[in-house]
């Protein structure tokens, strides 16, 4: 082979290598496992740092906002075992739909030692009342 040939070649697998390794690290970056509370509570191991996503209902009478420093805490329950919770801290805006026993999904650091939930990201589910009725015609 020439060697323009092996620069032609060489330059192709740079430039793969490098669009591979992008989209890889951000997926991997991005993609965080969905949990439950009880999952987080039996499953996760001391040594997963990392960010997890769970989803469960806010338990009534936990909620503390504080307006001036937008951190909320609240507590959060596993719908099937109520018995199961993790208290949850975010800083920011709390969702419109935030109240008690709606479900949420939070995503953030799980620290083990004080079962709480730092997190990143907080999304209400929609309440049952904009989902539509099953109407039989």
């Amino acid at each position: 082979m020439k060697k323009s040939n092996w620069r032609t070649l060489l330059v192709i697998f740079l430039v793969l290598g490098g669009v591979g390794y992008l989209i890889f690290s951000g997926v991997s970056e991005t993609g965080v496992y969905y949990r439950t509370v009880s999952e987080v509570l039996d499953q996760l191991k001391a040594k997963d740092s990392g960010p997890i996503r769970v989803s469960g209902e806010v338990v009534d009478n936990t909620i503390d906002y504080n307006q001036t420093d937008m951190l909320l805490s609240f507590a959060i329950r596993d719908p099937k075992d109520s018995s199961k919770t993790i208290r949850a801290v975010y800083k920011g805006v709390a969702p419109d739909a935030f109240k008690a026993d709606i479900e949420v999904v939070l995503e953030g650091k799980y620290d083990r030692a004080n079962n709480t939930l730092h997190a990143t990201m907080l999304l209400a589910k929609c309440p049952s009342k904009y989902v539509a009725e099953d109407s039989s015609l």
